[in-house]
């Protein structure tokens, strides 16, 4: 059995959600409560079933297992919640190497090194008379007590080694170990010395609420005025984000991220119970930022100066986010019908418009019921390109104009159909240059793209978009199947049993999702094959788009497939393995949990009788998948339907009902004989 089978099997759904906040009660065989993932208070529509082991909220479709639960309700990404669940159910995560346990062992050094310093520095703010300075900052600032206690604010003596000798000789930790915190700096003649002197200090803490840097504001002219721990072993500036720990709730609750500048801001919001607001560490906002945040939600306002220099600071944090979600191959910026840019990954951006000359630290403190308007009327960021864009331009000459039109004809290239009327319509407005110029401009745009397919010149690869803007559900709409014409548990045990209570371990062969992930990593022409025969059924039925998806990320339950899939998946096209030898290489990287499964699913690829049909045993797998996942969808809804809901509800779920039987009647359509090869596998093999 692999560690994540061992703590799944450790694991009781119930027990944990209810550990984590949500009151459930018991009803029939399953167990209902409100869902902690999207405001509720009339009916409750969050559901878990022990048999399975899952969870489904019927109002916003959160599904999944406990590693989902953890992942949406922690904010954490897959290795994150297998910690925290390895931990509760008392199960030890073995390194992959040798080197990796060092690692671990150094990473927890430090870890306890960055705690001693932070009690240190909040015990000079809080209680020494040298700290004076500092509450005298604290003060004028409006910084209440209670937030010094949360984010657990400090203060460095100006002095050379006050906070070394502590460390080293009250402590115990050698200089070289203060060094890697980065809370030391060595000289080459003069040793050792403090790299924090006379500030004041946040602690910047991770998404798990552990101290791994801090950053410290000078309180006199000291030059930086800001300084940050180095790059360490714990400390990414470019991966964290100030207060994520404790705004994780408000963000979820809120289903909206706000992205401020400074440390200040965020304590300021906070504490006057704006809790769902974060800042960057002196970078404009990353991939690896929107990552952590799409966790939580799929709306991000950035909060920024209405000056020119704020305008610059903006299209710079946009351009490195446009650039480094193309450079790391998980999905480009696309604007929306409203206007709003996200990413194909599923993630929305806004602006929120701050007074000229106020930050959000001043408007809050003053008016907080301005804060709340301007988040309220935070602008689409494409009405904020057009404004940029136009800045400092004479819209009465003519190579003005085309300047404009350069900077704005690729955003509008991004559009489809109808988005593109809108926003030529508005450029013709802003600009002075008639519609069927732009258009004509438009047209010769998209053809130079590099991939260009379709009307918006872009690849439609990846997760679905709504008409709205977001993208569909991801990987886990509906867990677990059974029902009347569910295919037989022999044949496609639900992965979350596999191991669990009694069961037989994980079998390639017992699994059906197993055998599809198996294929699509063996043979690269599965992935667009299932898709293409999801997709036509998506497409006759829409509506069914809000419950399934269209790739083989939304077949997949195990969270070890799914994490094993989303790590190939995302590999740059010039990355992906070619050859099975890459494939293998790839496979042996991986980390323990998933290596030991990947390799089981390369051995059931390569004893495959006949390779020549693995596209129509890839299109048979994902068949009897999705027919698993709407039987248990109308399962549901049937439990449901016997429940008391409310008025609305119970006169919409008989029209869901309906459409879903129509769903899975166009599922089992008859598929094609398979008596004879398929022509595909032949002309298409790699």
């Amino acid at each position: 059995m692999s560690q994540i089978d061992e703590i799944k099997t450790r694991t009781d759904i119930v027990e944990l959600i209810g550990a984590m906040g949500v009151s459930l009660r018991k009803t029939g065989r399953s167990y209902v409560g409100f869902c902690p993932f999207h405001p509720n208070t009339r009916t409750p529509a969050f559901t878990v079933y022990p048999d399975s082991q899952s969870f489904y909220c019927f109002g916003c479709h959160a599904s999944g297992t406990a590693f989902d639960f953890v992942m949406r309700k922690q904010g954490l990404d897959f290795r994150g919640a297998l910690e925290v669940l390895a931990a509760r159910a008392g199960v030890r995560l073995e390194p992959r190497d040798e080197e990796a346990r060092k690692e671990d062992a150094r990473r927890a050094r430090l870890l306890e090194i960055n705690n001693a310093a932070a009690k240190y520095f909040n015990y000079i703010l809080v209680s020494m008379r040298r700290g004076e300075p500092a509450r005298e900052y604290v003060a004028r600032r409006a910084i209440s007590p209670a937030m010094v206690e949360a984010f657990q604010l400090g203060y460095s003596l100006d002095e050379w080694g006050h906070l070394l000798a502590y460390l080293t000789e009250r402590k115990g930790y050698s200089p070289e170990e203060v060094e890697a915190a980065g809370l030391a700096i060595r000289h080459e003649s003069r040793g050792y010395y403090d790299r924090f002197r006379g500030r004041l200090i946040f602690p910047i803490r991770n998404a798990r609420g552990e101290i791994v840097g801090f950053g410290g504001r000078a309180l006199g002219d000291a030059q930086p005025k800001y300084l940050n721990t180095p790059e360490t072993l714990l400390y990414k500036k470019g991966e964290l984000l100030y207060g994520l720990d404790l705004a994780r709730e408000a963000i979820r609750v809120e289903d909206r991220t706000v992205v401020v500048e400074g440390y200040v801001d965020v304590i300021t919001a906070h504490q006057h119970g704006f809790r769902n607001v974060v800042a960057p560490l002196g970078t404009a906002l990353t991939r690896s930022h929107v990552n952590l945040l799409k966790r939580l939600s799929h709306n991000v306002y950035l909060a920024l100066d209405a000056d020119a220099a704020g305008q610059k600071a903006t299209l710079r944090g946009l351009t490195a986010l446009r650039e480094s979600a193309d450079a790391e191959g998980d999905g480009r910026l696309v604007t929306t019908a409203q206007g709003v840019v996200r990413l194909e990954s599923d993630v929305s951006l806004r602006i929120i418009r701050m007074p000229e000359g106020r930050d959000p630290d001043e408007v809050i403190k003053e008016d907080p019921e301005l804060w709340r308007r301007l988040v309220a009327e935070a602008a689409p960021v494409m009405e904020f390109y057009l404004t940029a864009y136009t800045a400092g331009l004479d819209m009465r000459k003519p190579e003005d104009q085309r300047q404009a039109l350069d900077r704005l004809l690729p955003l509008l290239g991004e559009l489809d159909g109808a988005q593109q009327r809108v926003y030529i319509s508005r450029i013709e407005q802003v600009v002075g240059i008639r519609a069927e110029l732009i258009l004509d401009l438009l047209r010769g745009e998209v053809a130079r793209q590099p991939g260009a397919r379709g009307p918006r010149g872009q690849e439609e690869r990846g997760r679905r978009a709504r008409p709205d803007g977001r993208a569909y559900p991801g990987p886990r709409h509906i867990p677990s199947p059974p029902a009347d014409d569910a295919p037989h548990p022999a044949e496609h045990a639900p992965a979350e049993s596999d191991g669990v209570r009694g069961q037989p371990p994980f079998s390639v062969q017992r699994s059906t999702e197993a055998q599809l992930l198996a294929l699509a990593l063996w043979h690269q022409s599965v992935d667009p094959a299932v898709e293409a025969l999801l997709e036509r059924g998506l497409a006759d039925h829409p509506t069914m788009r809000e419950y399934f998806g269209g790739g083989i990320e939304d077949l997949l339950e195990d969270p070890t497939h799914q994490e094993i899939w989303r790590q190939f998946s995302v590999l740059p096209p010039e990355w992906r393995p070619a050859t099975p030898e890459d494939v293998r290489a790839w496979v042996e990287a991986l980390d323990a949990p998933l290596r030991e499964r990947a390799l089981l699913l390369l051995d059931y690829a390569l004893s495959r009788p006949d390779p020549l049909r693995f596209r129509k045993e890839a299109e048979d797998c994902a068949t009897k998948i999705r027919l698993a996942q709407i039987n248990t969808l109308l399962q549901r809804l049937n439990e449901r339907a016997r429940e008391h809901a409310d008025e609305a509800e119970a006169e919409a779920l008989p029209r869901l009902q309906t459409a879903v039987i129509a769903y899975r009647a166009a599922i089992r359509q008859p598929k094609r004989s398979s008596t004879f090869p398929d022509l595909r596998d032949l002309l298409g093999r790699e």
